[in-house]
């Protein structure tokens, strides 16, 4: 945040932070999806050949839909799902994502533009709350602990304040956030995804009880918390330093120079955490399932299996979509977030 200080209420704050919620949830939600399909795709494969792999073995994702539509309609979705699957298990298969943008290019080709947002709806039920708390939060413990934390004339009240802001927040909405992995992570392209995934949800509830809601919040919390501490600091520091070569050597606008720090210090935060993020999504995602494949619910735990089982490269995989994703977001929500208590500050002061 900038130093200056803004006569907004907690209320155009507020406002602020919806608005840029709603935004940034628009433009980012595709980088989520391929993401969550990245880090997801070589995990969840049937290892037996189901009663259809056996009939259409190495089949394509394509020709086991339209085969199942044209024969086996009445043996309803389990039918398309085990033939899906079956696609997916072939080590041939084209339908498998070899990049970001591979994948774009396939789910639009073979899912529709429309299965890019796929999860909007619980990402904009989560983000606008989420980031209400978050921003706002920030502001308010900022305020409080800052004339605690100088330290070498070093302010760390933006860590402390961002890793606390985001915990409150990330508690709070875990349930929404549950189902949102779940939702995205799925392949098919039925029009009741959203019905199922609610379904399973509620099953699983039904079997282990409420807390199950929140049983993707421990890796949630890894993942968020050191990447908001590392946010706020690297955006306080980065915006410090461009304001200063902004003085001696360029002229960016305040909207230029809040947009730029939001997106290098997001997108190195985001870099830096990326393997928290694959242990929350596999986590979330195995949550509920007959046969899991973690065998442990635990961070370091998970982290370990999948560096034995994938490598290094496993612990980032699905990096380049999350970290264009977290980019662009970061700089968006911040940008919207100052712009608009600017636009209420000016509004007042022309209203005196």
């Amino acid at each position: 945040m900038s130093n200056t200080t803004y006569s907004t209420t907690s209320y155009e704050k507020l406002l602020s932070a919806c608005g840029g919620a709603l935004v940034t949830s628009l433009m980012v939600t595709p980088m989520d999806v391929i993401k969550m399909r990245l880090q997801t795709q070589h995990v969840y494969t049937p290892h037996a050949k189901t009663t259809c792999c056996l009939t259409f073995d190495r089949c394509t994702l394509t020709q086991a839909i339209k085969t199942t539509k044209r024969n086996f309609s009445h043996l309803g979705k389990v039918q398309v799902a085990n033939l899906h699957e079956c696609a997916l298990h072939s080590p041939k298969n084209p339908e498998l994502f070899k990049g970001t943008f591979d994948g774009i290019y396939k789910i639009i080709k073979y899912e529709g533009v429309a299965a890019l947002w796929k999860g909007l709806s619980p990402a904009l039920l989560m983000s606008v709350p989420a980031n209400v708390i978050y921003f706002v939060g920030y502001d308010y413990l900022r305020d409080i602990i800052q004339p605690y934390s100088q330290l070498n004339h070093a302010d760390y009240s933006p860590l402390a304040a961002g890793a606390i802001a985001r915990t409150i927040a990330v508690t709070m909405i875990s349930p929404i956030e549950l189902f949102r992995t779940r939702l995205q992570a799925t392949t098919t392209t039925d029009v009741n995804d959203f019905k199922h995934v609610l379904d399973g949800v509620k099953n699983m509830v039904l079997k282990d009880g409420s807390q199950a809601l929140w049983r993707g919040l421990p890796p949630t919390l890894w993942r968020d918390v050191p990447f908001s501490a590392i946010y706020w600091m690297g955006y306080e520091q980065c915006k410090n330093a461009i304001e200063l070569q902004n003085k001696q050597y360029v002229a960016l606008t305040d909207l230029q120079v809040t947009f730029a720090a939001g997106a290098l210090s997001g997108m190195f935060a985001a870099a830096i955490t990326t393997p928290f993020d694959v242990a929350k999504t596999r986590r979330q995602v195995d949550v509920g399932r007959d046969t899991p494949s973690l065998k442990t619910t635990s961070v370091p735990g998970i982290l370990k299996q999948i560096y034995q089982q994938d490598g290094f490269r496993g612990l980032f995989r699905g990096l380049t979509p999350r970290v264009a994703k977290i980019g662009p977001s970061c700089a968006i929500m911040i940008s919207s977030y100052e712009m608009g208590k600017v636009f209420f500050s000016k509004q007042r002061e022309q209203n005196l």
